[in-house]
């Protein structure tokens, strides 16, 4: 928030993992350069931990929506995939 008090938001949710997990479809939003770790983490990484994102590898129905910048980490090899599927379904 650009250490500016006057931008941090008065009023956040909390949802555990468990309950993201519950639901019946999850799509994760991921923008910018900051993402890019734990976007990589969350398609390439095993499910962990460390990275409580990667358990929507596991979801039946979880979708992530991210921009270039947060792709920075891919392999070239999962960048293309990813671009084919949104090439031929968007």
């Amino acid at each position: 928030f650009d250490n500016d008090p006057e931008k941090v938001p008065s009023l956040a949710l909390t949802v555990g993992v468990g309950t993201v997990m519950a639901a019946r479809e999850v799509m994760i939003l991921c923008n910018g350069h900051n993402k890019a770790r734990a976007l990589q983490a969350a398609i390439e990484g095993p499910v962990t931990q460390a990275w409580t994102i990667s358990a929507l590898q596991t979801h039946p129905c979880g979708i992530i929506v991210c921009d270039d910048a947060a792709t920075d980490e891919l392999k070239v090899s999962t960048y293309r995939y990813f671009k084919d599927i949104e090439k031929n379904n968007l």
